[in-house]
């Protein structure tokens, strides 16, 4: 694998699929990552980043000056502090290590066998692969075998909103239910700690729906983007932007 790229846009992209925020973690709920690991893959130059474990997958594509298709794991922890230093176009390259190398500096970083979440991320990688980002949702995709019951476009910023304030309840726990061309997005702890927030998506497709997941989803994607949201109930929920997109599992309580 060879290509270029900006360093701190590579950097950026690393950290996003790192998915870092507040959800429900062993100790309750707190401070969350997806996880230090990351596999990429460059066909051409689209370099495609991929995260996950065994209840949510993302992945990020990169345009980038690709030179050698390949795929690699890396250990973001170990790639990051070198590209945060470095502010420039930087060439990686993977043989017997990967290299990191600019015009007057080349790092050298140990290669990972194998991503943690492998075989999550590979299954993953084969049920989405039909899955594509429309600026208005015309079709419900598939996933497995079954089919999203609802489609509807947000903006990032009307995602952060409705979850981050659904993150002051402190359960981690959020429910999407979409009804009569609205989306309210709460979050409840017991009959007096609640909190709920209406929304009125950009476009939508399909009939109502309702399902509970967990986790700061919003941190996948850029300020502004565009976001489309597939829900079915009690059924994984799809956020796919025009680069990048999440599954994740719902939240079954009881």
């Amino acid at each position: 694998m060879k290509f270029t790229i900006d360093s701190e846009k590579l950097l950026k992209a690393l950290t996003q699929v790192q998915m870092k925020g507040k959800g429900i973690s062993g100790s309750g709920f707190g401070n969350t990552s997806l996880g230090n690991y990351a596999s990429l893959f460059l066909e051409g130059n689209v370099l495609s980043i991929w995260n996950g474990n065994n209840t949510v997958a993302v992945q990020l594509n990169l345009t980038v000056e690709g030179e050698e298709n390949g795929v690699v794991v890396i250990d973001i922890t170990k790639v990051a502090p070198y590209l945060k230093s470095f502010k420039e176009e930087v060439k990686f390259s993977v043989g017997d290590f990967i290299q990191l190398t600019t015009e007057n500096r080349k790092a050298s970083i140990p290669l990972v066998v194998r991503h943690p979440q492998e075989d999550s991320i590979s299954r993953m990688r084969g049920l989405l692969n039909h899955v594509s980002y429309e600026v208005q949702p015309q079709m419900l995709f598939t996933f497995g075998k079954s089919k999203f019951e609802a489609g509807i476009s947000l903006t990032q910023n009307q995602l952060v909103h409705a979850i981050k304030n659904c993150e002051l309840v402190k359960t981690g726990v959020y429910k999407f239910n979409y009804h009569e061309q609205i989306l309210s997005v709460s979050s409840r702890d017991g009959a007096s700690n609640k909190y709920e927030e209406t929304v009125s998506p950009v476009f939508q497709l399909g009939e109502s729906a309702t399902v509970e997941f967990s986790g700061p989803l919003y941190s996948l994607f850029e300020k502004e983007q565009m976001v489309n949201v597939y829900l079915k109930d009690d059924f994984p929920i799809l956020m796919v932007a025009e680069d990048r997109m999440l599954v994740k599992a719902p939240q079954i309580n009881g």
